[in-house]
């Protein structure tokens, strides 16, 4: 089998083939680290690749499962990690200046916990500089670009994650989400993306952006793939204080129960940005599939709505001033222009806001919680806009245009605000530009496996648009 053939298949598959021994974790990470050494130097999705410790690990796996000690389905599985991200001996930049040589002595809690899992660290992927800003157009070291289009944007802040997994450089990566930087390059880049329950995945080891929205999530070419890799990354960590006690359940077991009698929930208030034409159009077929696979889906009001985006953007600016402000102040040119401008306006941000937004928080996850009652979950579309060029990194809206970075967080910050989970699963590709668009499931809390259910459901109705690739000759 080729390495581009092995480079093509889903976690899942790969760990079927891996336990039935018909290719070794050794042939699937030499294939995956072929692949990114030939697409690297085009999508500048890695900052880092970890060759050694890749093909090290790769050979623990092959002897452990020749011994017959295979741990699980994500045993000998490649994986991409954003580079936030702690990895021992392997250089974590964040994505900046300041810490260009930092190498950590441990991996950070995710990525502990997927490497017990027997997956292999393969790699740092991209990031917008300390993951605060959305278009991955890194100022230190490159920018991003997407496979669909390496003249345009995979979103971001998890743009190179994004990228590296359509691209077939991993089955798998690792980003994280403060606003939408996990959903947005799923959203931007055609893969799937979840933005899990706050607290579900350890943030330990993970550079803060704002520290009370802050999560981990996986980014997959499927939602059972999803499932898995969430599966190897969930639990609690009582030495992380974000982290949640949730009951750990088997994600994939409901994914193919379907939707038939689900009742489903869509709300126009809480979509506050323009979307474009051709997704909103894609989120109206979606709506017909799932309503032909037999689910209900209803219009909910949320009176509420414009409360939301003022206080999370209140949140977040204190939080990310609280984490930047001593270090610009003592070397501002340390950072790039776009961060040094939003680390200015975030000390706008008083203490009365933030405090203000905090409380009010409580009471506003409680009444989304209460206007969700009866409903399996919430939809809407992923993303408001298609990927954006990287020079100009200004996107077209219904014939607007309109700066890409910061515009997603308007329609993917509520989850992170009121901390359900988000899932961005793929619909398809526009007819003018072929590029990605995605439809969002929000769920309540602990009820990732509810969105898997619907996410899978939707992508096995519509394999048209689940087996699409890039063209990356």
């Amino acid at each position: 089998m080729s390495a581009s053939e092995l480079c093509k298949f889903t976690i899942a598959e790969l760990g079927e083939k891996i336990a039935a021994k018909d290719v070794s974790p050794v042939e699937v990470t030499d294939a995956h680290l072929e692949q990114i050494d030939a697409l690297n130097p085009k999508l500048n999705a890695f900052i880092t690749v970890a060759h050694d410790r890749a093909r090290a690990e790769a050979k623990e796996s092959e002897a452990e499962i020749a011994a017959g000690k295979i741990r699980g389905p994500l045993h000998g599985i490649p994986i991409g990690v954003k580079d936030i991200i702690d990895s021992a001996n392997v250089r974590t930049t964040q994505g900046s200046s300041f810490f260009s040589n930092n190498v950590p002595d441990k991996d950070a809690e995710c990525v502990r916990r997927f490497r017990d899992a027997g997956a292999i660290m393969i790699g740092k992927c991209n990031t917008a500089e300390f993951a605060a800003e959305s278009a991955t157009k890194n100022p230190h070291y490159g920018p991003c670009r997407n496979p669909w289009d390496p003249s345009r944007v995979p979103s971001g802040s998890s743009g190179g994650s994004g990228s590296a997994v359509a691209a077939c450089m991993v089955p798998g990566a690792l980003g994280t989400d403060t606003g939408g930087s996990v959903r947005g390059p799923a959203a931007i880049c055609g893969t799937v993306g979840l933005k899990p329950t706050h607290g579900r995945i350890s943030v330990r080891g993970v550079y803060p952006n704002a520290t009370s929205l802050d999560h981990v999530g996986p980014l997959t070419r499927t939602v059972r793939d999803c499932a898995i890799l969430l599966q190897g990354l969930a639990g609690y960590d009582h030495e992380d204080p974000y982290s949640a006690n949730l009951p750990l359940e088997d994600f994939s077991a409901g994914l193919e129960k379907g939707v038939k009698g689900s009742k489903l929930a869509i709300c126009p208030d809480l979509l506050d940005v323009e979307i474009d034409q051709p997704i909103a159009d894609a989120f109206d077929a979606a709506l017909e599939v799932l309503r032909g696979l037999g689910a209900i889906i209803e219009t909910v009001a949320c009176p509420f709505a414009d409360e939301i985006n003022p206080h999370r953007r209140a949140i977040a600016d204190a939080e990310f001033f609280r984490v930047h402000g001593e270090r610009h102040a003592q070397n501002p040119d340390g950072y790039g222009t776009r961060l040094q401008e939003r680390i200015v306006n975030a000390e706008k941000t008083t203490l009365a806001m933030y405090m203000d937004a905090l409380n009010r928080r409580k009471a506003l996850k409680r009444m989304v919680a209460d206007m969700l009652v009866g409903y399996d979950g919430l939809l809407s579309p992923g993303f408001p806009c298609l990927a954006a060029p990287v020079e100009t990194t200004m996107a077209t809206v219904n014939g607007k245009e309109m700066d890409f970075i910061g515009l997603g967080r308007n329609l993917t910050g509520v989850q992170n605000f009121i901390g359900f989970p988000g899932l961005s699963v793929p619909t398809g590709n526009d007819a003018e530009f072929d590029l990605p668009m995605a439809i969002q499931i929000t769920t309540l809390p602990g009820d990732e496996a509810g969105g898997f259910r619907i996410g899978h459901a939707y992508e096995q109705a519509t394999p048209e648009l689940r087996d699409r690739r890039p063209d990356l000759a």
